[in-house]
């Protein structure tokens, strides 16, 4: 009888590459490009601070599961009883909604890269890309899935690093601008975007539901590695665009590139907006399958698999029309603006509970002060996510000193029922 071989740090970095190709998607390419166009190097330190909080973050919500055998979904039931039902319907229902509401940027990012590439028709590469994404989702295939993804985010890093590489900054003033925290005027909106489009509330979903059976050495190993790439991939990205007087297409980038670095400047630049459009529009609906295994407990294989799919066919839909669905984005910003700071404290106040995790896998103190901070950028992400939102329903621009002043108070909220946890339980 063969024995079954060992998990592995290689495995382990393959199987979390899902997490680094999930966040780098065409929205994270066209913010990261921006950044870089418009403010140089000086929103560097907004891509080392999201890397940082994103492995914070899925580190938490694995340990939680690891420590406790427990899915996400079903340590939210144990700890908060009867609320539990709304919360996982609130925040499972949030992921869902907005998986399929972006899955149409995520198909037409991976278009637009091939037809920088190929002269082939919109309609036949949206096709040909759909039903890719479809068979592999249909697939189930783990081993599949970690594989595909970890080459995609191969093939975005040599791409994007080759295209870095031309950037006219010395090493020096690249390392030297990442210790340099601080937003010049007007790009508040560029440095939370770089933030939250690297903490994405379904990859603490699929953290916690690819984490089950892993060690924490090895989940730990294997997440940071994988993270840590793709940060590199988004700094990388933002470098690239110091090469470009703005940005305004992904044409046009095309262009700029063709002229600043060759033509293979332009042939990098559509592989690596296909493999992150690809990449992302298979993890956007695989997010939701996981999403309806851990959180809502779906039992029967085929129900999950066919949610998969509706989030993939919304996204054809709206990607053979042309069309973005505006009002449906505009609502899941604002879900997603709440969510995002409603999973972070709950992810404190579960690995915080002695009834819940065992004291060794509690989060030191130090550790806590961490969350805390990253609580605190969630939170106003979400607040600004939410009051743009407003302002583009109603027109009435919002009073900017509330959304620090419910930061506060939201985070002194969780930091108060976490210690309060932590003392009662002595």
């Amino acid at each position: 009888m063969m024995k079954a071989k060992a998990p592995t740090t290689l495995g382990s970095v393959i199987v979390w590459s899902v997490i680094s190709a999930a966040f780098i998607g065409p929205g994270t390419i066209t913010t990261a490009l921006s950044a870089g166009a418009n403010h140089q190097l000086d929103l560097l330190w907004a891509v080392v601070f999201a890397t940082l909080a994103c492995i914070v973050l899925q580190e938490v919500s694995a340990r939680l599961v690891i420590d406790t055998g427990l899915t996400l979904g079903e340590a939210i039931q144990q700890r908060l009883g009867r609320a539990a039902s709304g919360i996982k319907w609130i925040t499972g229902g949030s992921v869902v909604l907005g998986c399929a509401a972006y899955e149409a940027g995520n198909i037409l990012g991976a278009i637009s890269g091939l037809e920088l590439m190929l002269p082939v028709s919109r309609a036949l590469l949206t096709v040909v890309v759909v039903l890719l994404a479809g068979a592999i989702l249909w697939s189930s295939v783990r081993s599949l899935m970690g594989w595909l993804m970890t080459g995609l985010v191969g093939l975005m890093g040599i791409a994007f690093l080759f295209l870095s590489s031309k950037t006219p900054y010395p090493v020096g003033d690249i390392v030297h601008a990442v210790g340099q925290v601080g937003v010049p005027p007007g790009a508040e909106l560029l440095a939370l975007g770089l933030v939250g489009t690297t903490i994405v509330p379904y990859n603490i979903f699929l953290g916690s539901g690819i984490s089950k059976g892993q060690t924490l050495s090895l989940m730990r190993a294997g997440l940071s590695v994988s993270v840590v790439i793709g940060g590199a991939i988004t700094g990388w990205i933002l470098l690239a665009g110091t090469l470009l007087p703005g940005f305004d297409s992904f044409q046009l980038v095309a262009e700029v590139f063709r002229e600043r670095v060759g033509t293979w400047g332009a042939i990098l630049f559509g592989l690596g907006l296909f493999a992150a459009g690809f990449s992302s529009a298979i993890t956007s609906p695989f997010a939701a399958q996981v999403v309806a295994e851990t959180v809502f407990g779906w039992r029967n294989r085929y129900a999950v698999k066919a949610l998969g799919l509706f989030v993939l066919a919304t996204g054809f839909t709206f990607g053979l029309s042309g069309r973005a669905p505006i009002p449906i984005i505009v609502v899941v910003q604002a879900l997603n603006g709440l969510l995002l700071p409603l999973l972070t404290g709950l992810l404190i106040f579960l690995v915080n509970d002695p009834r819940l995790v065992s004291r060794s896998a509690q989060p030191s103190w130090w550790y806590n002060l961490i969350l805390l901070i990253v609580m605190m950028a969630v939170t106003r992400i979400g607040l600004t996510g939410i009051l743009k939102s407003w302002q583009a329903v109603t027109g009435v621009v919002p009073v900017e000193w509330i959304n620090g002043l419910v930061t506060g108070l939201v985070t002194a909220a969780v930091a108060a029922l976490s210690i309060r946890k932590r003392l009662t339980s002595r």
